[in-house]
């Protein structure tokens, strides 16, 4: 027995080397199955007929490979397009077997197994043009006080010329824009955003437009009640002043983030009484207002002063 283990020893070796070499490569030929999910295009050769909608819109695919080419499969370029030929050219439902040939296959040693579904719906329509309008998205809000003026919102171009099925197309009102982000902003700015459009509607120009957004600071009206009337300078020979009324209620206008904090402490209402006599007067009352907040009434505060000796 040992004569025969140590004859020839190493034609036996290299024999053994080659037998492993030979599993391992069988090993690597045999196939595995994958399954991944693949997305699926539609196509259609009619220029007068669209899609309006589909049963799918990626199917799941058991591909077939050898270990070696499992990286393969990795790839993104896999994908699955369908084309519906000239002779479909009426609206409504048709029906399709999906085939191995539909779908991209990134090496030749890759082979299909299964499709799920096997038969895909389309809903095909009558293909329409139509002009719509551009609506702006917003997500968000300006910072706290601040708003957008919409009235002065500018879009260019303002309306585009849209292609798609007329069972989706006449349902439209305005095609939207993508989301126009808000959050935290205190001044006016510009952007230029793509269109948001539906599926199987494209736009007959380039889908992005110019947008400026006005932003400006909220305004606001408060209106303070029974607000005491001040004299100052009552130092002449009038007299005692008599003020009617002594209280005085009015409206201010102004941002509304100090408007909402404007509490009656922070105003001051005052007559000047400097050198008036005796007797009985108008005298115009005057405001003592944090910054930009004003007096919202164009007339001017006055009440009647009795200056008695």
């Amino acid at each position: 027995m040992m004569q025969w283990l140590t004859k020839d020893w190493g034609l036996k070796l290299i024999s053994l080397a080659l037998a492993i070499g030979l599993w391992y490569y069988a090993a690597g030929e045999e196939d595995i199955e994958v399954t991944r999910q693949v997305p699926l295009e539609i196509k259609i050769k009619s220029s007068q007929m669209s899609i309006l909608k589909t049963s799918v819109h990626s199917i799941q695919v058991a591909f077939l490979a050898p270990r070696a080419s499992l990286s393969d499969l990795a790839s993104e370029k896999i994908f699955a397009v369908h084309e519906i030929g000239e002779e479909v050219k009426k609206p409504g439902d048709y029906s399709f077997r999906l085939e191995a040939r539909d779908i991209n296959v990134p090496s030749p040693q890759v082979r299909i197994g299964r499709i799920e579904p096997e038969v895909v719906t389309v809903t095909l329509d009558e293909l329409i043009v139509q002009k719509l309008s551009v609506k702006p998205v917003f997500v968000g809000e300006p910072a706290i006080g601040y708003k957008v003026i919409d009235s002065e919102i500018q879009i260019d171009p303002n309306a585009i010329l849209v292609e798609g099925p007329k069972g989706k197309i006449e349902k439209l009102d305005a095609i939207a824009t993508e989301r126009i982000d808000l959050v935290g902003r205190i001044r006016p700015f510009r952007r230029t955003v793509a269109l948001d459009l539906p599926p199987h509607v494209k736009a007959l120009s380039e889908a992005l437009v110019d947008t400026y957004i006005p932003i400006r600071e909220e305004l606001a009206e408060k209106i303070f009640e029974a607000v005491p009337v001040r004299v100052l300078n009552n130092s002449g020979d009038g007299g005692r002043a008599v003020l009617e009324p002594n209280k005085i209620s009015f409206s201010l206008k102004g941002p509304k983030r100090k408007l909402d904090t404007l509490i009656l402490n922070d105003i001051l209402a005052y007559v000047d009484l400097t050198s008036l006599p005796s007797g009985e007067h108008d005298v115009p009352v005057s405001l003592r207002l944090p910054e930009e907040v004003s007096l919202k009434e164009n007339t001017p505060l006055s009440i009647q002063v009795h200056l008695k000796k």
